[in-house]
């Protein structure tokens, strides 16, 4: 795991470095240094997605739209807002919605990184998840997994700091995988994938 020291020192190396770490906006690397945190702050941003009533009796998660399922899309499964800086976003017990860190973050090909909740929110019940591994050379915003497991109603605020996260050294590949997630900006809802050993098992 990277230390304050080594991530002030991966955020201030000149851009185009392959080991650079690119974090905007930038936090600041020497209260980073002084409070000798291992891990950096990320803020909650502007878009969220929540999802919509429905009267279907499932979503499969295993199968794709190839099997001649009718899979609802994105647009028709859930609604998109945007909530200003200073304006609040209501998430009443029970409920989930998916946002996305206000930061963008680009990692180089030695580092990956994974992501928690912070704990002084998830005591009044704020769960807070993403897929929480992140990969080498991930560029992007982060979705969020936000759940409301607590018995009031949470407000929660774009640009307040709603998760943390590590990074470790890891050997560079021999290629590079950005992945289906990097370069967004919003929270995403993607469908399930082909999973060809599910497939095979399913139809004996």
């Amino acid at each position: 795991m990277l230390s304050a020291d080594q991530i002030a020192d991966a955020l201030n190396l000149e851009p185009g470095h392959f080991d650079r770490l690119s974090v905007v906006p930038r936090p600041n690397d020497a209260a980073l240094r002084q409070r000798a945190a291992t891990s950096i702050d990320l803020r909650l941003g502007r878009w969220f997605r929540s999802f919509k009533q429905t009267r279907a009796q499932a979503y499969p998660l295993a199968v794709a739209s190839d099997k001649g399922l009718d899979l609802s899309t994105e647009v028709s499964r859930t609604k998109q807002h945007f909530v200003p800086f200073g304006k609040k976003f209501v998430l009443h017990p029970g409920r989930f919605v998916l946002g996305a860190t206000l930061e963008w973050l680009q990692l180089p090909a030695g580092l990956s990184g994974y992501v928690t909740g912070k704990s002084s929110l998830g005591r009044h019940g704020l769960v807070i998840e993403t897929a929480a591994g992140i990969h080498p050379n991930f560029s992007g915003c982060l979705t969020l997994e936000l759940a409301n497991m607590g018995e009031v109603p949470l407000a929660i605020y774009p640009g307040m700091s709603v998760c943390q996260v590590f990074l470790h050294r890891t050997t560079p590949g021999t290629t590079v995988d950005l992945g289906e997630f990097s370069g967004r900006r919003k929270p995403v809802l993607p469908e399930p994938k082909i999973d060809e050993i599910f497939s095979r098992l399913s139809d004996d």
